[in-house]
């Protein structure tokens, strides 16, 4: 057996790292970090971008029926344009071709949509070489309007590409990229959203705790069910958690999604990163959304020789970009673990940082694509993996006698892992807060603390500086005018920062409040004013929403949080996260209570969308065929404190095929299937059903 496969097959359950220091030059620039291939060289990893740069499935494009799709193509890759055909076929679902006809209007400008000089480092070709993906040609095609054929419906679509590479037409050339283009018949102002983070396949941490509740109860049971649900009895059941907060936002049926990176685990076994990146592309390709992705740190490692980051690039797209949704919003994705491989590299679990930092190469960059938007009127979501409101991470003094000296430096730089649980780590963290507070951007969504934490930038505030905020008798300092910065925040160890002054003087910071419920004193302002008062005041500045992972391996709950974006409105209230369960749900499964006087949960808590909505409390099982006499029945299930609201769809090869109990939103003939799209409501605690019938294939 390869050692490949065998990684594949059992490499999630090694528990302990095995060899393998990094191998990068001093000043972080390698060619290991383009077109990665394992370090045994068993097997050449297969990147998933190629030709097709844009739309990609980690980076796709939203367009309305009737609209061109702009179609970026490998600049490098000799393609003849005037050869160049599309097609859409549907992601889920019969098989379709939809044809795209030339839009005779080819791009004449050949900076890519997405791939930019973000990533680049003193104009270096170092971190993978970004701006060399964003050599390109364009192609415009023109989507058809969806009653131009029944095979076309408002859907995900995977996108098809094909040319001659001879004048002579004898060769030809293809390209896919699967759930790259989502069709709608128009995009709303009012977006249902989904946001999912740390997935981190690969973890073996599950099998330890089965493992460990076997020992404990005398039984292998807990072991050998964590281990189908890790490792699976089929390479399609693996990572067992994620799909199945994958099938729930599905079931909810979501406008778009933003995955908040660490994708995969990346760097417990030489190898491995390539059986995880397999894998998680396997995985987060069952979404039947639209799915804006970045990277986290656990994506960027560089373990055995072999950079995480570029494996990202070549499966997934870029790290930073910026997109539209229509003429209502705008997401933009920052790469949070923009580090040198230098900084990157480390062998096992042992990584020099694993903190944030976004460098001035993107930074520069992000300030001028929010500067261009400000001339918009559309809305801004951003999505990166590492927090910037958490509290930064002051340089210790082993950092600064090392600071320039890349390898001393490297090791300084962890051990300050103590002082700030390695959050935010590196650079710009202020300065981005302040952007997006001028640029307007209505949240930032992230992962990486696998804790859910809500925060909103009270920018511009002017403070008292004798208030005793967080009641521990000892005055808490503010500054006073701009360029004041007051984050109210819920939130696992996390204090309250103030900008730097001018000349790098720290101005001051408050602590955390240790009770919500408890009104305070406003600073510059004469009223009381609590800290959920704070956190829905859209009027002030960015809301930052940390998201609890969706794998089940640390022992705490998981899962994703969905919202309704109304892009017409200021801001975006916290309460739009609509917590889906009950007070005693909460106190049930919580780690740390706490006495009863000061309990963990509070519903203050729940009434700012403080905790993501954890997997196993919604369900649709499809059971029976539609060729049966009873049908096919789909039932929902929802166990959340919410009513529910979704759509599902269901193949049939029945002729004829009715739906009761549920709203038909599309129908798409498939031949010899036909797709329907239903829609369903469902209150909490309830349940509902709907059936699908139809004659059998053959009868009139």
């Amino acid at each position: 057996m390869e050692r490949r496969t065998f990684l594949r097959t059992v490499g999630a359950g090694a528990l302990a790292g095995a060899g393998g220091a990094g191998s990068a030059a001093a000043n972080g620039d390698s060619e290991a970090e383009r077109n990665p291939t394992p370090v045994d060289g068993s097997e050449v990893y297969v990147p998933k971008v190629n030709e097709i740069r844009s739309p990609l499935s980690g980076v796709p494009e939203v367009v309305e029926a009737g609209d061109s799709l702009r179609v970026e193509l490998d600049a490098n890759a000799d393609i003849p344009l005037r050869t160049v055909e599309a097609r859409l076929e549907p992601s889920f679902g019969g098989p379709a071709r939809i044809p795209l006809s030339r839009a005779g209007t080819d791009g004449d400008d050949p900076t890519s949509r997405i791939w930019n000089a973000g990533a680049e480092v003193d104009g270096s070709e170092s971190e993978g070489d970004e701006a060399s993906y964003g050599q390109v040609v364009v192609a415009e095609f023109d989507v058809p309007a969806l009653d131009d054929r029944p095979t076309f419906t408002p859907d995900l679509y995977d996108l098809v590409v094909t040319w001659d590479t001879a004048p002579t037409a004898l060769t030809g050339g293809e390209d896919r990229q699967p759930r790259a283009v989502s069709v709608r018949e128009t995009i709303p102002d009012e977006l249902d959203i989904a946001v999912l983070a740390d997935p981190q396949i690969g973890d073996p941490r599950a099998l330890q705790s089965g493992f460990n509740e076997a020992r404990d109860e005398g039984n292998p049971d807990p072991f050998v069910q964590r281990s189908r649900r890790v490792l699976g009895d089929r390479p399609d059941e693996r990572w067992a958690a994620t799909r199945r907060a994958i099938a729930e936002v599905n079931a909810l049926d979501p406008d778009i999604v933003l995955v908040a990176g660490d994708l995969c685990l990346g760097q417990d076994v030489p190898g491995k990163f390539y059986a995880e990146f397999e894998d998680a592309w396997t995985v987060m390709n069952q979404v039947q959304a639209p799915t804006f992705m970045t990277l986290g740190n656990h994506d960027g490692y560089v373990q055995s020789g072999t950079d995480g980051k570029a494996l990202y690039r070549e499966t997934f797209g870029p790290p930073s970009y910026s997109v539209e949704i229509g003429d209502a919003a705008q997401v933009v994705a920052v790469d949070t673990f923009d580090w040198s491989y230098l900084d990157r590299t480390g062998a096992s679990v042992a990584v020099s940082t694993y903190g944030g930092q976004v460098r001035d190469a993107q930074f520069d960059w992000l300030r001028g694509e929010l500067s261009r938007l400000a001339d918009t009127d559309r809305s801004i979501l951003a999505v990166g993996h590492h927090n910037p409101s958490w509290v930064p991470d002051a340089k210790n003094e082993a950092y600064a006698q090392t600071d320039g000296q890349p390898v001393a430096e490297q090791v300084a730089r962890g051990s300050r892992i103590a002082q700030s649980g390695q959050r935010w780590t590196g650079e710009n963290a202020f300065s981005l807060r302040r952007l997006f507070d001028e640029a307007g951007v209505d949240a930032f969504f992230c992962g990486h603390s696998h804790q859910d934490r809500v925060a909103r930038s009270m920018a511009n505030r002017t403070g008292d500086s004798t208030v005793d905020v967080d009641g521990d008798g000892d005055t808490d300092v503010y500054t006073a005018g701009d360029p004041a910065d007051v984050v109210a925040a819920l939130g696992n160890r996390y204090a309250r920062q103030s900008y730097e002054a001018t000349d790098g003087v720290t101005t001051g910071r408050v602590e955390n409040y240790p009770d919500p419920t408890v009104e305070r004193a406003a600073p510059g302002t004469a009223d009381a004013e609590g800290l959920v008062a704070d956190l829905r005041n859209t009027e002030a500045g960015t809301l930052y929403v940390n998201v609890a992972s969706t794998m089940s391996s640390t022992g705490e709950y998981w899962g994703w949080r969905q919202f309704d974006y109304d892009t017409t409105s200021d801001g975006l209230d916290p309460r739009a996260f609509r917590y889906p369960v009950s007070q005693a749900f909460l106190d049930e499964r919580t780690v740390s209570p706490g006495p009863s006087d000061d309990p963990r949960w509070v519903a203050q808590q729940d009434e700012v969308g403080f905790f993501s909505t954890p997997s196993y409390l919604f369900d649709v099982t499809d059971e029976g065929s539609a060729n049966a006499p009873d049908g096919r029945t789909v039932t929902v299930t929802n166990d959340q404190t919410l009513d529910r609201s979704g759509a599902v769809t269901v193949s049939t090869t029945a002729a004829n095929p009715t739906v009761e109990g549920g709203e038909v939103v599309w129908r798409r003939e498939a031949d010899p299937r036909t797709d329907l799209k239903v829609a369903f409501d469902v209150p909490a605690g309830g349940e509902t059903s709907f059936t699908v019938t139809g004659d059998t294939p053959g009868r009139n």
